[in-house]
Order: structure tokens, then sequence, then C-alpha cells
């Protein structure tokens, strides 16, 4: 897996720039930190294995913190605010899954309208103010258990359901041939509409998730939070090796994506540069990736046509 060794090689990298990066704080917070990204990157890889995109998540990320946030100050229970903001971002996962199975719209379009109106409704919600939680949720940010911080145990055991719901389950072979060919899996009497519907409200639920471990590490909810973390989710899925047009990828691979993104910001850190390119950089690293993709793509796509030529030609020569 070449995102495997390209962390391994700037982890390398940055050991020998800075004695700091090794310790044991240090990784801790890295993997503290890739957390919500990688949370949301695990749901993200199942759209993307359709072929699909959600440019909501962030907007869905920002509804579910206003309102447990808000629930919180109305109701003071956690259960009550828990459950609804679960609910809801779930529900407004699978939302986006109605609307691009039944409309038959690109799952582009119809989450970058989703995202506004998800937004816009948070906004709406909490009337743009900042809203602290009860200091007790903090634990949930930045607790831990037995040594280990509450984020990154969380990480595992959504990493554990989601690599074997794809690796074990017909869910994730129903999704990687939808994402083959959608035409196909219908034709094979594959349940195409409940699967589709069912990856984006799955990517709503670990959102969901991701938001309350968010809320909790910055003590409430702020207007800005989740602004632009869709594009970083998808570029950790992408960096992972799932292929934007569907049916290849790996959640180990969207993980390992989310951390290195981390890692890149942290060294960057870790050798004072300027903040100011930090999003160069990473946009540099996504444009590289994408490339290398449609490089191996378009080699793989000629070898198969050489393969097919050599097949037909050796089937016209006379015996």
């Amino acid at each position: 897996m070449a995102i495997a060794v390209a962390t391994i090689v700037l982890a390398g990298i940055l050991t020998a720039v800075s004695p700091v990066f090794l310790t044991l704080s240090n990784l801790q917070s890295i993997l503290v930190q890739s957390s919500v990204t990688a949370i949301m990157a695990i749901g993200m890889t199942f759209i993307i294995l359709t072929a699909g995109i959600d440019i909501s998540v962030g907007a869905i990320l920002f509804f579910t913190s206003a309102l447990f946030a808000q629930l919180m100050i109305d109701t003071e229970s956690y259960l009550i605010a828990f459950s609804a903001a679960m609910t809801c971002a779930t529900g407004l996962g699978a939302l986006n899954g109605v609307l691009v199975v039944k409309f038959r719209i690109s799952p582009l379009i119809t989450t970058l309208a989703t995202y506004s109106i998800y937004r816009g409704a948070a906004i709406h919600l909490t009337g743009a103010q900042n809203i602290p939680v009860p200091r007790e949720m903090g634990f949930l940010g930045n607790g831990k258990i037995f040594s280990i911080p509450v984020p990154i145990l969380i990480l595992i055991a959504v990493f554990v359901i989601g690599d074997y719901a794809f690796t074990r389950t017909r869910f994730g072979v129903y999704t990687r041939a939808i994402g083959n060919s959608a035409r196909s899996a219908t034709e094979s009497n594959l349940p195409v509409n409940r699967v589709t519907i069912a990856v984006y409200a799955a990517s709503g639920f670990v959102t969901g998730i991701a938001a309350l471990i968010l809320l909790a590490r910055v003590g409430g909810l702020q207007s800005g939070i989740g602004i632009g973390i869709e594009f970083t989710v998808i570029a950790a899925v992408i960096l992972g090796g799932t292929k934007l047009t569907g049916g290849s990828g790996t959640v180990t691979g969207s993980v390992i994506g989310a951390v290195f993104l981390v890692l890149i910001d942290n060294g960057l850190n870790l050798m004072n540069a300027s903040p100011y390119i930090y999003d160069i950089v990473r946009g540099s690293v996504l444009l590289a990736a994408v490339a290398v993709d449609r490089i191996s793509a378009v080699r793989q796509q000629k070898a198969v046509e050489a393969a097919r030529a050599a097949r037909i030609q050796g089937a016209a020569i006379p015996g």
C-alpha cells in the first residue's frame, strides 16, 4: 500500500528532523488529532466505493454539534441530546442517499446543495452563537482509559467495525459491486438503492460520532466548526487508495491517509513553518496522489487492452 510506505518515510524524515517527533506524547497527539478525520473517512470510503461523494459531511458535523449543544441547554439531559444528535446525523446522511437514489442527481450536486441547507439550518437553530458544553463532556475528547486517549479508542472501535463490514459482509461486497458497475449490480438483482442509502446513512452516523468528539475537544460549539473538513476527509480517502470512480479501496488505507495528513501538519509545526503554507502542502500532496492514481489507471487500462488484443490476434491465427 503506497500510502503506508509514504507515511513510514515521512515519519522517518520527521524523526531525523526533530527528536520530539517520536515521543509517546507526540504520537498520541497525532492519533488524537487525526481521529475525527479518520472516523469520518471510514464512512466516506463506503460512499466513494459506490462511485458517490458527500460534500455535506462538514455541515452534518456542524448541525449535529449544534443540535447536541442546544439540547444540552434546553433539556440538561445527555441521553436526550446524544440520542437526538446521533439520530439526526444518521437521518441527514440517509436523506442524501434518498435524494441521490430517487432523483438520480449527481451526488456532488446533491450534497453540495444539502451542505448549504444543513449548515444554514444549524446557524438558524443556534442563532450563530457559540455554545459551551458541560465540562464533564471533555472526557470524550480529552480523557483517557488505561492511559489511552478516548478518541483513539473510539477510532479503533469504528475502524474494526468498518473493516469487518468491508471485508466480511455482503454489505461490503455489494458496495464494491455497485462502484464497479451499478448497471451490472442492478441486473444481478442486488439491492442497489438500499445499499446506496445505507452507505450515506452510515457515513452520517460516524460523522455524528466525530462531531461529538470534536465538540468535546474544543469545549463547545463554534460557528466555524466543520468548515472545510469535508475536503480533508475526501483527501484522506483518496490518499488511502480509494478510487474516485468507485469499486476499489480499503478502510485501512483511508485511516492511514488521515494520519498522513496530520503528520504533514505536525511536521510543519515541528519545523516552525509558516501556517500559511499548510493548505498549499496538503493540496500539492492530494494533487500528486490523484495524478498517480490516474496514471496507474491509464496504465492498467492499456495493459488490459493489450492483453485483449493479444487474445484476439492469437485466436485469429489458424492452428
